[in-house]
């Protein structure tokens, strides 16, 4: 039995390689650069006005007030599309658009509200500053400028940005495929209306399958195997054959006589990586890796299973997608007494109430029992308590969020 830190680095060095792929910007919403991303362009594209208004010179109107307005001919426009591609000459003026390009020889964008049109001149009561309202070629970044970095997350302004500098394609790291696979004889599907007494419905599989694809990963089959060795040495080839990176199974990692994940993965030629890990809850933890497929053996207890794909599962799919983490957290007050007397790493499920202005509460949830799904369901999130850990009303402690 290891431990969860061991457990841990021993996945982190038998990850296996992340799948690398080039696909067009709109098929790229949340996923995440596998290189740095440079502007192909320049941002402005070219010099523009900011407002509508006229484009002049300051030399022509720098002395213009309400009193004394200075009047200057208007020789043409601008329109956002259609440039004025004449040279402003002096006492000239150019009507233009926001977005517009300004036209050689201006440097000033006098707005419309601080004039009056005359026929084919304008009058102008008031100018703050040369180059009041001019959006500069460049101004925001030069082509060749670093955009965004390596592990970015792709999403709708990170993709816009894209879009505005002409980038069409975008390298990135392939979502991971899994393949799910949920042992237990005893289980029917939850949506039988009647089942026997010796029977329980599956919850495991919407469960996890569920947070695969949470997790950024995509779920390319999904099977119920039966309580055989046969049945699950079959299941686990097939799951290899399919090329998933990862084959997340649940029950069947215990030490009973009907308990055939482990052996099944040896015989499908796994090597086994870890099994049992000193932690609560999710002892029975099996993890072993073939070429490039990792098999997680989650135990069939649905808390047990969910807190060991939060903790192993969900952070190997994170670095498969090029990022080191998936899950947000806070630091929290703790209003009662949380403890750990046992000598296994322990993940206490926990409530928060958030406080205007202050630090939120933490609160244990009333049920932590492996078997009660009630206790990840009801919950904000979880507290990790070492073995003899104590933490007293008042103390600040880490909450990983749900």
């Amino acid at each position: 039995m290891i431990s969860v830190i061991e457990a841990q680095r021993i996945l982190h060095d038998n990850l296996p390689s992340p799948e690398r792929i080039t696909v067009p910007i709109e098929e790229a919403f949340g996923l995440y650069l596998f290189e740095d991303i440079k502007a192909p362009d320049s941002s402005p594209r070219y010099t523009n006005s900011a407002m509508d208004g006229y484009a002049v010179r300051w030399v022509d109107c720098a002395e213009a007030s309400a009193d004394a307005p200075v009047q200057l001919k208007i020789i043409g426009e601008s329109q956002a599309g259609i440039p004025f591609n004449r040279e402003v000459s002096a006492n000239g003026a150019v009507r233009i658009s926001t977005g517009a390009m300004v036209p050689t020889g201006a440097d000033t964008i006098i707005r419309v509200e601080d004039t009056e049109e005359l026929g084919d001149h304008v009058k102008i009561f008031t100018v703050i500053k040369q180059g009041q309202d001019v959006r500069h070629k460049g101004e925001e970044f030069a082509a060749g400028q670093l955009l965004f970095f390596k592990g970015d997350c792709l999403g709708s302004r990170e993709l816009a940005l894209m879009a505005a500098v002409g980038l069409h394609t975008v390298p990135v790291y392939a979502k991971p495929e899994v393949t799910l696979l949920v042992t237990g004889t005893e289980l029917v599907c939850h949506d039988e209306a009647t089942i026997k007494p010796h029977q329980i419905r599956d919850s495991n599989t919407i469960m996890l399958a569920s947070a695969i694809r949470e997790s950024g990963g995509v779920l390319t089959s999904t099977r119920h195997v039966q309580d055989s060795l046969e049945y699950t040495v079959g299941a686990l080839e097939g799951g290899v054959a399919s090329g998933a990176k990862l084959i997340v199974c649940s029950g069947g990692v215990s030490v009973g006589r009907h308990d055939h994940v482990r052996e099944a993965a040896l015989q499908a030629g796994f090597e086994e990586l870890f099994w049992q890990i000193r932690q609560k809850p999710g002892k029975p933890l099996f993890v072993g890796r073939k070429e490039q497929t990792l098999i997680f053996g989650l135990p069939g207890n649905p808390v047990s299973a969910y807190m060991c794909f939060r903790n192993f599962v969900r952070p190997v799919l994170a670095e498969l997608q090029g990022t080191t983490c998936l899950d947000n957290t806070l630091t929290a007050i703790v209003s009662e007494q949380l403890s750990n007397r046992g000598k296994r790493t322990l993940f206490v499920r926990v409530n928060i109430e958030n406080r205007p202005n202050q630090l939120a509460l933490v609160k244990e949830v009333g049920h932590q029992g492996s078997h009660m799904l009630s206790s990840i369901a009801h919950a904000d999130g979880y507290v990790v308590l070492q073995p003899g850990e104590v933490l007293q009303p008042g103390s600040l402690k880490e909450v990983s969020l749900f």
